[in-house]
Parts: C-alpha cells; sequence; structure tokens
C-alpha cells in the first residue's frame, strides 16, 4: 500500500516537471489586449443620462400635449352639448309661439259662436214673447235630418218644406242647435289641449286672470266683485291664454 502511495507521487511529480502544448481550443493568442478605459465609461454614462433626461422631457410635453388636447375635447363637449340643449329651449318656444297663436285664433272663432248663440237665443225669446198663439211642438230640423240619416224617418217632402209646415221658432232653435253642436265640439278640442275658461262671473276680481274694463254701483253686490263678463277669458294649464275683460262692482258710498 505504501509502495501504491509513492509511485502515485512520483507520477504527479513528473507531470508538474514536464512541458505541456496548449490545447487546441484556446487558439492563437491575441495581437492586442483592449485596456479598461474609465474617461471613456464616464463619458458613456453621462450621454446615456443625457439621453433619458431628453426622453423624460419629451414625454412630459407629449403628456401635457395629450392633456390639453383633452381639455379642448371637453370644452367643446359641453359647448355642444349647451348649444343643443339652447337650440331645443328655442324650438320649443317657437312652437309654444306657434300653438298659442292657434290657440288664440281659435278663441276668436269661440268668440264668434258665442255670439251667434246669443242671436239665436235672444231671437228665440223675441218671437216667443211676440207669437199671439203658441206654435204646435214640432220636431227640429236638426231631429229630423239626424233620424233620416238613421233611417228612422222619410226624407222631408216638399209639403214638409213649405212656409206652413216649418215655423220661425223651429228654423231658430235648429240654427241655434247647430251652431251649439260646433261651438262644443270646438271647445272639447280646446279643452283636450288644457285651454279651459276662466269663470269670472260672480267672483272676486283676481288682477292676475282678469282685466276690468269697466265699474259700476251696486248696493247688493259685494265690492270687488265681477258682475259681468265682457270677453271670456281662458287658461293654457297653468298659463293665462287671455285675460277675461270684467266689469266690477263697487261699493256706494252715502
Amino acid at each position: 500500500m505504501t509502495d501504491d502511495k509513492e509511485l502515485l507521487f512520483t507520477k504527479f511529480l513528473d507531470y508538474l516537471h514536464s512541458e505541456q502544448a496548449p490545447p487546441d481550443y484556446l487558439g492563437e493568442a491575441p495581437a492586442s489586449a483592449n485596456t479598461f478605459d474609465p474617461y471613456q465609461m464616464v463619458a458613456e454614462w453621462t450621454a446615456l443620462r443625457h439621453e433619458l433626461k431628453q426622453q423624460g422631457k419629451l414625454l412630459r410635453s407629449t403628456q401635457d400635449t395629450l392633456a390639453q388636447a383633452l381639455e379642448v375635447t371637453r370644452t367643446d363637449k359641453e359647448q355642444l352639448q349647451t348649444r343643443q340643449e339652447e337650440s331645443q329651449k328655442q324650438a320649443l318656444t317657437q312652437f309654444e309661439k306657434q300653438q298659442e297663436k292657434l290657440l288664440k285664433d281659435l278663441l276668436g272663432i269661440l268668440d264668434a259662436l258665442d255670439q251667434a248663440c246669443n242671436y239665436w237665443h235672444n231671437e228665440i225669446s223675441a218671437l216667443s214673447t211676440t207669437a199671439t198663439t203658441a206654435p204646435a211642438p214640432q220636431k227640429s230640423l236638426w231631429e229630423r235630418l239626424g233620424k233620416w240619416l238613421n233611417g228612422t224617418e222619410t226624407q222631408p217632402t216638399e209639403s214638409d218644406k213649405s212656409p206652413q209646415s216649418v215655423s220661425l221658432s223651429e228654423i231658430f232653435t235648429s240654427n241655434q242647435q247647430g251652431v251649439e253642436l260646433i261651438r262644443r265640439s270646438l271647445l272639447e278640442v280646446l279643452r283636450q289641449r288644457r285651454v279651459v275658461p276662466i269663470v269670472a262671473e260672480g267672483k272676486p276680481f283676481d288682477s292676475q286672470t282678469m282685466y276690468a274694463v269697466g265699474r259700476e254701483a251696486r248696493t247688493n253686490v259685494t265690492d270687488n266683485t265681477v258682475i259681468q263678463e265682457v270677453v271670456r277669458g281662458y287658461l293654457w294649464g297653468d298659463k293665462v291664454l287671455r285675460e277675461a275683460q270684467v266689469i266690477v262692482a263697487t261699493r256706494v258710498t252715502d
């Protein structure tokens, strides 16, 4: 065992003292070697730092430009929304003005129908007071026409149209009924559009919905009470479409 160790040690010494050829993978020795230059490293680091600063400035400038663009977009959006709202308000206001004008024109027609109804009512009253004998009750022309259209009455003959069979009272009553029918139809159309008459006569005077065109002294009526409606007023929803023109009672002073 001791001899083996001594033999192994002798071989190791011989290997150390012998010259060994370099391995093939090392290749040839370089002609020159680059030495480390600390100044060049500092210069490169300074240039890199400057480039980073420039890129940071460019990034901040881009962010500022984007923020300004977003602010301009937001402002434009708000302005567009404001213009749209104003345009809608103007269109709604214009529509309401046109509708108000149309309703007032319809009120003019309704006034004419009211006057026609009053006229025929007065004519019928005057005829009834001047008649010496009461005429036999007869059907009005409107009732006859309705029954004729429904097939419950035959078409009027020439004898039925004679002056002897049709009295003045019947003609006046038929005219009044026809005008009243049109008047009620127009009132219903206005009611569907929230147009209702202002109740004025017998009510206390209201300066918000009424206009006093005259005053009369009355002893049996409370002061500042409407005693006559000259022109009927109308409300359009919560808005006064037309003031009622009235005559107001005043207290009699001794």
